[in-house]
């Protein structure tokens, strides 16, 4: 009877934790909540026959098959990694069951009496804790599902879970073998060889445990460190992009040019980062920021005089350089932006794209006249989104160009005005648009 008992509240134990686990570490979504709340129903009825037909182990890895199913229901991409999930889930619910139910009585030499009133006293923890969880952390568990867990862990958050699940499921499995064959029980009067094993596997398992708690709960406020950082970043980028709006208003001539740019950009990246050009450059971060920083590429003509920037009809030489001074008042304005808010990807490339967005692929553009690959990426993309805008655009000087015909511009000045490169991503991702 005890053995029933204490294995169905293991099983209980392993099913909890790997849902648990699921959400709040591994952060993999939950379905709807009427669907969530059916799927447990379903998950508790399954593991419930299995445990009474065959057995604990039967139904303690149903339970992390369920969790396994549970994260494959959910996904819309990336399903085949639930079969790896597995491996480091199953390790880290072993691993951190195991060490507190079964080393304790073996370091401390207790007597089966006690073992076992021992163990029940840590699943009634386990279940208090539960249990507290569920009624005081409702603010939280809130929180959660409304922020953390439309994310996702990092590469080498996830790397670093899949190995300690792999070492945890190891010594987890050692410390059940060693307990099977009677070396981690106070009983065991056999050699002393395996009795050092034992001591060495159960001293191994209480470092790893103490290892894998502390590595869950620094991803934990990692990625809740991560969330705050965020909110502050777009603040920080919405206030400037405010500016850069405020700037845009005072520009008759170029309503929308922002936004417009910003998706021709963004479209640009993208086409890029699919063909795989300029990989050592164009990161998940370098695309995002470029995206974000992409509004700001005009923002020095906060400065140019309302006469020169709303001037309905074509600039005189002298104005023409005035106007041109809006690349190095922008340079500045986002380099003092840059000092006094801190050093930040988007603001970096928003200090690119401002100063270099009309520099040219054959060193002839301005204000640096640099050349080739010494334009920066995102400038070298801003011109292309920048020009053609400009061009299909209504202006009070000018009317909208036909769109075949500003296409011909661009590729014309593919190798003299524009990077090549990026001339050819700009037209793969207009014709996917077209086909879409």
């Amino acid at each position: 009877m005890q053995t029933l008992i204490l294995g169905l509240l293991e099983t209980a134990v392993i099913a909890v934790s790997g849902f648990l686990i699921k959400k709040y570490v591994f952060l993999e979504a939950d379905m709807e909540a009427k669907k969530q709340r059916a799927f447990y129903w379903v998950s508790l009825f399954v593991i419930s026959v299995l445990f009474l037909r065959l057995g604990k182990d039967a139904a303690s890895i149903s339970a992390v098959l369920l969790v396994g199913l549970n994260v494959l229901l959910v996904r819309k991409k990336g399903r085949l990694w639930v079969l790896f999930l597995m491996v480091p889930l199953m390790g880290i619910i072993n691993g951190l069951l195991a060490p507190p139910l079964l080393v304790p009585p073996y370091l401390l030499s207790m007597s089966a009496q006690m073992t076992l009133l021992y163990q029940y006293a840590v699943y009634a923890v386990l279940f208090l804790g539960l249990a507290l969880f569920y009624v005081k952390g409702k603010a939280w568990r809130k929180w959660f599902r409304e922020n953390m867990q439309k994310r996702s862990l990092r590469k080498s958050e996830n790397a670093l879970l899949w190995i300690v699940g792999i070492v945890m499921f190891f010594f987890s499995n050692e410390l059940a073998a060693q307990k099977e064959a009677g070396g981690i029980t106070p009983s065991a009067g056999g050699e002393a060889y395996a009795h050092g094993l034992a001591s060495f596997i159960a001293i191994c398992s209480i470092a790893v445990f103490i290892m894998a708690v502390t590595i869950i709960v620094l991803i934990m406020q990692g990625n809740k460190r991560s969330f705050y950082h965020e909110q502050i970043s777009g603040m920080q980028s919405g206030m400037i992009t405010l500016m850069a709006e405020i700037v845009e208003n005072r520009d008759d001539n170029t309503g929308g040019h922002i936004r417009r740019t910003a998706e021709y950009v963004e479209k640009i990246a993208e086409e890029l980062k699919r063909r795989g050009a300029y990989q050592d450059v164009l990161t998940e971060g370098y695309m995002r920021d470029t995206v974000v920083a992409a509004p700001l590429h005009d923002i020095g003509k906060i400065h140019i005089p309302d006469a020169v920037l709303n001037k309905p009809g074509r600039l005189t030489e002298e104005e023409f350089a005035v106007m041109k001074t809006h690349t190095t008042a922008g340079q500045e304005l986002l380099t003092h932006a840059r000092e006094e808010l801190g050093e930040s990807g988007y603001l970096d490339r928003a200090v690119e794209m401002a100063a270099y967005h009309h520099e040219w692929w054959n060193g002839k553009g301005y204000p640096y006249g640099i050349s080739g690959e010494e334009i920066p990426l995102c400038a070298r993309i801003m011109a292309v989104a920048d020009v053609f805008d400009a061009l299909t655009s209504k202006r009070c000087y000018k009317s909208a160009m036909p769109l075949e015909k500003a296409y011909a511009i661009i590729r014309e000045e593919s190798g003299t005005h524009f990077d090549p490169v990026a001339v050819e991503a700009f037209f793969a991702a207009e014709q996917r648009t077209m086909e879409a």
